[in-house]
Order: structure tokens, then C-alpha cells, then sequence
């Protein structure tokens, strides 16, 4: 094995999942590979930490996780070695303003994801996983630190709202959206890519040593930092114009990661 990536590092809906956020057979294949060829695989989600573990076991791998747009990271033996909360002055207000009355509000805690009244749409995302919401009164929650914070809802409403987000919170809190009908509320300095440069300081690697693959404006701090960064071909068009300089490859719906790995990795054998 000759490749120079030694990490790779993968988004998970639009990126490694199909259209019905599973995994493909030839993506599991391709995947299984990469241990025996001195490849490490790493998740990096806007997902939940407990999700990616579902998913993680699923794959039979101990890839590290990089969950909540990088307010969290699990290392290869499942276990929570960083977070970043959400400041509670800045919870108090996202929650209980009225300029958001009517989204659909969504807590990523320690342990769990919370809201006060379902989203039945939101669930297809987890159907590969089993991971779900629990329904329950905000104001009744203990004080577990909340990673993430995010408003499901028509798309202007919420790019309107990020700015007025931005503005409340200044300095406190960062903003990025997953899916156009998403709108994503971290800790300020939280991203995949924060988390991703983390994990590497803290092995003493460098990012050209990474290859990165995303589709979404969550994925930009990413893509920006590895060694190389790959966009999908169905990703947000902001994504693409904000990396001109990506290899653009296909779409998720054809298993284009597993695709471009599985030709990297025949190449360099």
C-alpha cells in the first residue's frame, strides 16, 4: 500500500449513505478493506454520537467519531473523550424566544436527543441505526450540557434567523446548516474540521496525510483542512462554489465514495 492518505475521513448522509441513509453492500465492502491496507476510517457527522456508534457497529469497525458538527468525538473504543456545550445563556434564549415559536426544536444532549413534540420526517434519516428523540417538556430537563441546538423549518425562514442567531450569541455560538431545512447551533468554534485538527494535534499527524469526502455546508471546515477534500456530486451548491478547488466525484446515490476509494486503493496497491 503506497497511497499517502492514511486517514479517511467520511460524512455520512448525502456522502456515505444512499438516499435511504443505509449503507451500501459495495460501500461495506469497500470499507472492510481499508484496516488491512493501513487505512484508519473515520465518521464525521452532523448526527449524535449515539447514532454514529449505531452505525459504527454496524460496519464492524472502531473508527473515531466525530458527531454534533464536531461538539463531540468518541475515540476507537466508543468512549466520549471530548465535548463542547453550548453556552446557557445562549440556550435560554434559542429556546424561549419567541422568533422561534412554530420551528421544530431539537436538542443533542450528552445522552440523548430531545424534543417537545415529534417529527416523524426527521426519523427516516435513523432507520439504519434505531437512534431517536425522546419527547419530553423542555423546562423539565436536567442540566446535562446540550452540544447542539437545531430548528427544523422552511429553509428562508431559517437562513433569516441565522444572522439574528449570530447577532444574540456573538461570539458564543457557531452556525452551519446540515440540510437546507436544518438550521445548526453549536459552541462558537465547533466544527468537523476544529475536531478533526484536534485529533490530529493530539497524534502528532499531519492533514496531508487525510482525505475527506462531504456534501454539505457543515462539511466546509472539513474539506478545507484535510490533506484533500472531495466533494460530492448532489452536494449544496454554496459547498461546491466555496471549494472551487475540490475534486467534485459522484453521487451518493451511486456509492461514488466507496467508488473512488476502492480505485485509490487498486491504484496504490
Amino acid at each position: 500500500m503506497t497511497t499517502r492518505y492514511r486517514l479517511v475521513v467520511c460524512d455520512l448522509d448525502g456522502t456515505l449513505l444512499t438516499p435511504d441513509h443505509a449503507l451500501g453492500d459495495y460501500t461495506r465492502s469497500v470499507l472492510a478493506r481499508l484496516p488491512g491496507l493501513g487505512v484508519e476510517l473515520m465518521l464525521a457527522s452532523g448526527r449524535h454520537g449515539r447514532d454514529l456508534l449505531g452505525l459504527r457497529a454496524e460496519l464492524g469497525t472502531d473508527a473515531c467519531l466525530i458527531s454534533a458538527n464536531g461538539a463531540a468525538v468518541h475515540d476507537a473504543q466508543g468512549r466520549l473523550i471530548r465535548h463542547h456545550a453550548l453556552d446557557p445563556g445562549c440556550l435560554e434564549f434559542l429556546l424561549g424566544d419567541p422568533l422561534f415559536e412554530g420551528l421544530h426544536k431539537n436538542l443533542y444532549r450528552i445522552d440523548d436527543w430531545v424534543v417537545e413534540r415529534p417529527e416523524p420526517r426527521l426519523l427516516r434519516y435513523h432507520q439504519a441505526s434505531g437512534f431517536g428523540y425522546r419527547v419530553a417538556d423542555f423546562s423539565t430537563l436536567d442540566a446535562q450540557p446540550v452540544l447542539k441546538v437545531f430548528f427544523y423549518g422552511d429553509h428562508q425562514r431559517l437562513a433569516a434567523l441565522e444572522g439574528i442567531v449570530r447577532d444574540r450569541c456573538a461570539g458564543r455560538v457557531g452556525t452551519t446548516f446540515a440540510l437546507p431545512m436544518t438550521l445548526e447551533v453549536m459552541a462558537a468554534g465547533v466544527s468537523k474540521g476544529a475536531a478533526l485538527k484536534g485529533i490530529l494535534a493530539e497524534r502528532g499527524l499531519d492533514p496531508s496525510g487525510v482525505i475527506a469526502f462531504g456534501d454539505a455546508l457543515n462539511d466546509l471546515e472539513l474539506l478545507s483542512y484535510a490533506g484533500k477534500g472531495v466533494v460530492m456530486g448532489n452536494a449544496d451548491p454554496r459547498l461546491k462554489a466555496a471549494l472551487p478547488e475540490c475534486e467534485v466525484i459522484g453521487s451518493h446515490a451511486e456509492e461514488a465514495v466507496a467508488r473512488y476509494l476502492d480505485a485509490m486503493l487498486g491504484a496504490d496497491a
